[in-house]
This record gives structure tokens, sequence and C-alpha cells, in this order.
């Protein structure tokens, strides 16, 4: 299989689009509401990401933004395996959404020759479910094409700028022609999803963009039960952010439409140079126009000092005219933005190389990939060896006069807390970026219910209190801070329980690799945990492109997309019951619990431990 590559097709002929779980591709043509279906189904964190992954701009952001952090061009196979990762949620369910003028341009592409529209979708997909997203009304869905051809304009959400293609986009005109022409064009690509099912022996999921405008909660909740997502009645639906973008002109060029066709008003058919009846005039343009991903990637290079020959071979390389591309370097050249943050990055370049060289010399100590575990440490050497040098450690016998350790148990923890609400993070598995967006989360439940769910055995990531729901700090919480105490060598006292901050959840609680902003100290209450740790020095293998979070999937990294990784230094690490682990701040790392777990963090040392931060 081979994909776009800026005008250069190749082979890579065994690709298919593999996922865990169920693959559905929503089958449709533009302004059948898909943008609708498809942010309807991504919102629910359930269904996949269905995009236009065969879409020509997709293809290009996606490559615009490897070139970001990679020295070469995106391979069409590495593109396949990035598209086919961000289509998929959490359980392994993957959505593709695709135009039938994207397939057929995507089959006139490929190096297979011989194989039909339908060939390729059975290869490229197979197993896959379909949905046929469908509009009853072409004459309406003709005239909506229309003006978002025109005003380039195809979507609108409150708040949210679309990036506008450059040239003369504005007030649409009305042309009957036109419209005629696109009205012909929908009613053959619909046939053509039609013969593609009947040649496949495919049963879709039909859905008319009537009955979703109309039951949009609906419409997304019968997707989810047809592509079997467990309890999907119970599934929230957030409204639509989408704002309908039909209006008294759309009913006036009916009227003025209806009234041309009923007069005998007709038009011969046109079709573009490949046979397709539609096609998307800025795909047809030739890409003369730099995009704003590409813009930043143009920007990035030059303040990276990249040639501008390689800059302008780059992007000819893509798809782009030369002289788009040497316009764009004109433009860069003179853009006093650009100009201004040259001189910062200057100023910069100095301390990162520093920073960089002092990884490097770190990487040559003989303790880089061990983490020691110690069973005395006093408070002056802790400092010294550890805190100052910002070491990690496992310190052993800290916790041995703790009598939560003991007595921690399901039956103890429901005695003493009982049935007070309390807030806990729930429905992660359903949130890929739960630890980003931890405020979409946040459930109350009563305390006696949530030890029941955690001491159930069941394995799972989908619920767990977290620092964030500072539990500790409630009153309700206040009889367990009689059972352990802040360790007076390091830290202040812990009145109230300021300072320290509990983690309580099942086997297969999961925290994303990422570094704190502060030094920690994690004591192990309840079960073992599995770090895995990275040297702070490192960040430059880390991909960290939001907060404190990398982009990089710890367990299983994906080197064609995140290359760099490989160098860094991943040291494995399981802390026991009764251990106290040190993480200094800015060490990344990645925490799986074992068993059920309760960890009790604390941050209030006695020595400084507020830093400055510049996040993403």
């Amino acid at each position: 299989m081979s994909f776009h590559t800026g005008g250069r097709i190749g082979a890579v002929r065994t690709s298919r689009w593999i996922s865990s779980g169920a693959t559905y591709v929503i089958c449709t043509n533009p302004r059948s509401g898909s943008w609708l279906l498809a942010e309807g189904l991504a919102a629910t964190g359930l269904a996949g990401n269905p995009r236009e992954w065969f879409n020509v701009q997709e293809e290009l952001q996606q490559r615009a933004q490897w070139r970001m952090d990679h020295k070469r061009d995106l391979t069409s196979f590495a593109y396949l395996r990035i598209a086919c990762a961000k289509s998929k949620t959490k359980n392994g369910i993957s959505g593709i959404k695709v135009h039938y003028y994207q397939v057929a341009d995507l089959a006139r592409r490929l190096d297979l020759p011989g194989v039909s529209v339908s060939q390729l979708m059975m290869r490229l997909f197979p197993g896959a479910k379909y949905i046929w997203l469908r509009r009853r009304d072409k004459v309406r869905q003709a005239i909506s094409l229309s003006m978002a051809f025109s005003t380039g304009e195809w979507w609108v959400i409150p708040g949210v700028l679309p990036e506008m293609p450059d040239g003369n986009r504005g007030e649409p005109s009305f042309n009957p022609l036109a419209i005629a022409r696109l009205e012909r064009a929908l009613e053959e690509n619909d046939a053509n999803w039609k013969n593609l099912f009947r040649e496949n022996s495919i049963d879709p999921l039909v859905v008319d963009y009537e009955n979703l405008a109309s039951d949009y909660q609906g419409t997304v909740t019968t997707v989810l039960e047809w592509l079997g997502i467990v309890n999907a009645d119970a599934v929230v639906i957030s409204p639509s952010r989408l704002q309908q973008q039909s209006n008294d002109r759309t009913e006036k060029w009916v009227t003025l439409y209806t009234e041309f066709k009923h007069t005998g008003g007709n038009v011969p058919e046109q079709r573009d140079e490949s046979g397709n009846a539609l096609n998307e005039p800025q795909v047809l343009a030739g890409r003369e126009t730099i995009p704003s991903a590409w813009k930043q990637w143009v920007g990035q290079s030059r303040m990276n000092r990249i040639s501008d020959d390689v800059i302008v071979e780059t992007l000819v390389g893509n798809g782009y005219g030369r002289d788009a591309a040497l316009a764009e370097i004109a433009r860069a050249t003179s853009d006093p933005y650009l100009i201004g943050g040259a001189r910062m990055r200057q100023r910069q370049s100095k301390a990162m190389s520093l920073l960089n060289i002092q990884g490097q010399l770190a990487q040559l100590d003989a303790q880089a990939r061990t983490i020691e575990r110690r069973t005395v440490i006093a408070a002056d050497e802790f400092r010294d060896r550890y805190y100052a040098a910002n070491r990690p450690v496992v310190i052993q016998n800290l916790m041995s006069e703790w009598r939560a350790i003991a007595r921690w148990t399901p039956e103890y923890l429901k005695r003493t807390v009982g049935n007070r609400n309390v807030e806990v993070m729930t429905g992660r598995d359903a949130n890929p970026k739960c630890e980003m967006n931890a405020h979409r989360n946040r459930t109350e439940v009563p305390f006696d219910d949530y030890v029941d769910m955690v001491f159930s055995g069941k394995v799972t990531n989908d619920y767990y209190m977290v620092p964030n729901n500072r539990f500790l700090q409630k009153p309700e919480a206040q009889p367990l801070l009689r059972d352990f105490a802040a360790f007076p060598q390091y830290l202040r006292s812990t009145n109230n329980g300021a300072g320290c901050f509990l983690w309580f959840g099942p086997a297969g609680t999961v925290t994303p690799l990422h570094h704190d902003t502060s030094n920690i100290l994690l004591a192990q209450v309840v079960g073992r945990k599995r770090y895995r740790i990275i040297p702070a020095a490192q960040w430059q293998y880390i991909y960290n492109s939001t907060g404190v979070f990398s982009d990089v999937d710890c367990e299983r990294p994906d080197l064609v997309q995140f290359p760099k990784f490989r160098h860094a230094t991943v040291i494995d690490l399981v802390v026991q019951p009764g251990e106290v682990l040190f993480m200094p701040v800015g060490w990344w790392h990645h925490v799986r619990a074992l068993d059920v777990s309760m960890t009790i963090s604390f941050t209030n040392f006695i020595f400084p431990n507020n830093f400055t931060w510049e996040m993403q």
C-alpha cells in the first residue's frame, strides 16, 4: 500500500489497517453530517477517532507535525502506522471517515495495477464494519457544498477559528450550474458506495443526516450499540460543539435552484482529469499555498539554523511548488516575530547545550542505570547525596512504626471512614488524556463502595483516587492521619494532612510518563508499584509537548514515531510495601500498580522545594 508522498508514489503492498478492537469505516460524501457524527463518536472516548485519514490535507498536516521532531520525511508506511494509532481509543476501537472521492483518488495514486476501489477497501480494512452516512436531500447537500467551496468554511464551532485557505474567499454567489454538477456528483458517489457494499456483501449501518441532525444523541448511542460498546445506553452524549450552518441564504438558494430545475435548467456532465465527478478545489490546485503546520515547521527550521535550500527542497518534496516555498522563506526571513524569537533562541541555546552535556556526562556514572536501596540515611547525607544532587533513592525501614501498614485493611478503612462521599477519578479508560483533563473525571462515591470496588479483584485503570482528589485534607479522612507520620529528619509535620497525599486504587492503575515540578517522597503502604524512571537530564529524548507529560507510551514505545526515545535510560524499579522512594524534581517516571495499592506522597520537605517551571 502506498500513500501520498508529494507526488511520489511507492508501493507497500502488504500494509493493513490493524486494530486490537473493532475497526469501522464511515463511508460518506461531503456535507452529509460526517463532522457531526465523527465528533460525537470521538467525544465518547469509546469509539475511536474517526477522521479523514486519507484526506490529502490531513496527511500533509501529519507530515508537517512529524517534521517538527525528525530530520527526514515521514514514510508512507510510518504514516499508516501513525494514522492507525491516532484513530484508536484505549479500548482498541479504530475509526475512519472517508469520502468516496478520497478513496477513488487514493486508488488512482496506488502502485497496484488493476485494483478497484472496492478491492482496495477490502484489502486495506480487513474485517472492518461499515457505516453508510448519507443525506436524502441532495439539493440542500449540493447547495451546502457549493457554499463551503466558495467560502472555505466547512464547519463552525463557537470560539474556534478554522484555518482558511489563501485566495479570494468571501460571500458565495448563486451558481445553479455549479450546484447541478455537485448534485449529480453526490448522487453518483452515493451510488458508488451502494455498489461497493453490494459487491462485497456488506450490510452497513445506514445513518441518514436528517435523522442525525434531529436526534444527535440518539444516533450516536445507536452507533455505540452497533459497535458493541458495553452499556452504550448509559454513555453520556454531550451536546455537539458544531453550530448549524444553514441560514436564510440557504433557503433562498433552495427556492432559486428549484425554480431553475423546474424551468428545464440542466448542465452538461463535467469531470476532472482523473475521471472523478467530485473533488476539492484546493486539492486540484497543486497546493501552491503553504498551510500553517508547514509554516510552523519553516519557522522552527530557521530558528534551528537549517539552510534555506534544505527547507525549500523539503517543501517541494512534500508536494508544494518551488515558487510557493521560496515565497514562504522570504516571508519568514523578514517576519519580526521570528527575528525576535531567533534572538531569544540564541540566549537559550547555551543553557540547552549545558543541559545536554550534563546529561551525556551523567551516563558515565556507574550508578546511572540503578537506584540505590538504603536502610539508614542521616538528614545531612540525604540532603547532600540525593536531594541536592537530584538523585533518586529507595529508603527502607522508614515506615517501621507506621500503624497503617498493618491496619489499612478493607474492613478497617470502611469502619473508619464509613459511607461518606469522597471524590475519586472515574471513567479514566474512556478518557485517554485523563491525567491532563482530570476535571472531566471527578466523581463522588460513598467511600465504603469505593473500597469494595478497589478490592473486588478487578485489574483496571478506570477508577483511581489521586492527589488531586485531596482526600487526606478532608474531615472524613482525619482519623487515618493518626496511622502514619511524616519523617522528621526530612519533612515538616503534616498538620491536618497538609503536604501529604493518597494514591489509592486497584491493580492496573497507571500514571503515564511525566515529571513532577517538586521533589516527592512516595511511601508505599499497601501493594507493589512498578516505576519506569528516566533521568531529568535526558529530557531531549522524551517528546514532551504538553505540560509535564511525555507523548511516548513508556510500556509500548513507538520508535518509528519517537526514535530518540531509544536513547533514553529507562530504569525499571518495583517498590515494595514499607519502602519509600525519593523522586527528584524533573525526573521522568511511569507508574503501574501491580496489586491493590495505597501510596502516600509527601512534598513538605524541610529543604527548599518550590521551583519555577516553564510549561508547554
